[in-house]
Parts: structure tokens; sequence; C-alpha cells
């Protein structure tokens, strides 16, 4: 029996975003208070060669889900910026993928809903939401947000179960966790998600990035001992992370990098990531990588090239039989060491 994929395509449809995290490092080129390319959207080409059309993109999403893929993700940037962002969502439902969600800053979010009176076929919607106390989530986001993301989420809850936020765990940060996610519930949020801060230790990797790094990097098993201090019914491994139900009932995800998915190509990457592989991702430009490809020198296949000629199923085959079918492995130590890091 053929397996499926158990993580999103993660698509980028936004190279800008409205908001200025001080964490969203993107490639550092400004336009305004803007970040271009930002985060998650790894292009090969610069922006001045333009964007993938919506029905390029959905062309493309045929063929992923052909070969067995059944999630997607929308990212950016800001992936709300793209005013097609729900036609795509609801052309993902046709197409037949089982989940679709969208990764957002959550500041058009209670605007979309209002005008709409509803949302478009989602299944999951992620908030980037850091912290709740109001005055560090302004000067995280470099603006005044945090009483219109709130209240997005609050909006949106009526039309949507399952809205999830997104937080970074750093060791500054871990005294708050209680008091966080007592908010998220009370708040509109079904469950949270305590994601690890990552390192991409490629040849641009800065000494203030690597220290940053050694200082605030959280392991899963701190992240659960503190989860165990407010009161765990249940936890639960998966592929890629865990599940901690609290005593209250929240739901809490937590990623952990310590088991990973290490293919052939993997083991012998000049950068071997933290994360191994992860997923599949589509940039604004059609660019396709499995990889944080920021410095273009890692493997990608053009789209858009791919599309025309027809090869495109034949190159993502392999991607999905890396990342359904290889075993996870404790390869963390491994990335530790090839980096010269101490945690």
């Amino acid at each position: 029996m053929k397996r499926e994929f158990e993580r999103n395509v993660r698509i980028a449809i936004a190279p800008i975003c409205n908001m200025n995290c001080i964490y969203c490092v993107g490639d550092n080129r400004k336009i305004g208070n803007r970040r271009v390319a930002a985060m998650e959207d790894i292009r090969n080409t610069p922006l001045s060669c333009g964007c993938i059309s919506t029905a390029q993109l959905l062309e493309m999403l045929k063929i992923f889900y052909k070969v067995g893929f059944n999630g997607i993700s929308l990212t950016g940037g800001e992936p709300m910026i793209n005013d097609e962002w729900d036609y795509i969502i609801d052309s993902a439902a046709d197409i037949g993928f089982t989940r679709r969600e969208i990764t957002t800053n959550g500041l058009l979010l209670g605007k979309y809903c209002i005008a709409h009176k509803g949302l478009p076929k989602l299944t999951t919607i992620k908030v980037s939401f850091d912290t709740a106390d109001k005055d560090s989530f302004n000067t995280i986001t470099g603006g005044n947000n945090f009483d219109t993301v709130v209240n997005s989420v609050r909006i949106a809850s009526k039309y949507i179960e399952n809205i999830r936020a997104n937080r970074v765990m750093l060791k500054d940060k871990m005294d708050d966790l209680g008091d966080y996610l007592e908010f998220c519930s009370e708040n509109g949020f079904a469950s949270a998600n305590l994601m690890e801060l990552y390192a991409y230790p490629d040849e641009n990797w800065s000494v203030e990035e690597r220290n940053f790094f050694i200082s605030q990097y959280v392991p899963y098993q701190k992240t659960y001992e503190a989860l165990v201090e407010l009161g765990v019914i249940d936890e639960s491994r998966h592929r890629y992370g865990h599940s901690v139900q609290l005593h209250n009932g929240f739901k809490v995800l937590a990623t952990d990098s310590t088991y990973t998915i290490r293919d052939a190509e993997c083991k012998s990457c000049k950068v071997f990531c933290q994360q191994g592989k992860f997923t599949v991702r589509i940039a604004t430009d059609g660019t396709i990588t499995m990889c944080p490809n920021f410095n273009g020198n890692l493997y990608s296949i053009n789209g858009i090239e791919c599309l025309e000629n027809g090869t495109l199923e034949k190159k993502l085959q392999p991607m999905f039989e890396s990342l359904a079918y290889t075993p996870e492995e404790n390869a963390f130590q491994d990335f530790l060491d090839r980096h010269h890091i101490e945690v």
C-alpha cells in the first residue's frame, strides 16, 4: 500500500509581509518596513522576475496530489496579502487535499471573516503568536498589532474550531509559558504549537546568530518538563514531534529535532541542517525545494519549467518517497558536532 506523507506542502503565496518581526530574517532586503522574500519564500530568482500565477500553482498542486501529497499550508510572507488565497484553499479542496492550512500573522484574518461572513474550506489556521504580553508582542512584530491579532482570532473562532498558536520556545521566555497557554485557551485558540528554535549554519551563519542559538535553544525535554508542572494528562510521540494534553483539555503540540529524516543526500550535505528532510516547499517563483536553500546552492526544482516540459511528476516522486519512507534517526548530536555547537 502506498504511504501518505504526513506533512503539508508549504506554499509561499506572497513575497512580502505587513509586519516587521524581529526574528524574521528572510534575506534582509527591505521595502519600507516590509521584508522581501521573508522566511519561507525560498526563491531562486529575484523579485524582479515576478511570481507564478494562481493557475500555474494549481496545476502544480494537481501533480503533487497525484504523487501522494495530501496536505497544503499557505505561507509567505503574509499569505493573506494575496487576494486569491481563499480561492487557492477552495481549489485545493476540490483537487482532493484533506489538510488545508494557512499560517498567518492574523492582521487581516478578522477583516476577512467580517467581509465574507465566514472562511474558505480551511481545516486549520495557524497564527504566529509568540507571547501573550501586549508590549512584548508589539515589540516583536514592529507595530501596535496585539489587539488586532487577538480580536481576529476571536472572530475567526466563530467559523472554524482548529486555530493554533505558533510560538518559538526561547530560554528567556520560559517563565511565562503557563500564562501564555491560559491566555490562548481563553481567546479562541484550540491548541498551541511550541516550536524549537532552528539554526541554519551555512556559510552566512553569523557569530551573533550562533550565540543566540546557543543561549536560547530549548530542547523538547525541557519544554515537556515545564508542561508537566502545568499538569499533563497525556503525552504521545508522533513523526516530527509530540502531542501533549493538559489537565484543562488544552492541546499542545511540540516539535522535536532529536529525531529527523536523513537520506543519503542529507548525510553528504555541507549544511547538514537541524531539521533534516522536513517537508517540500514551493516559493513564489515556482522553485521547489526540500531544504532551507536560502543561498540557492542546494538541490531544487524549477517547478514551472518542469510543469511545462512534463517532468514535474518524475521530479517530485523521489522527494515524496524520501519523506514518506525514510525512517527517522537520532542525528541531533551529529548536527551539533558537525557545527561545533554546545547547548
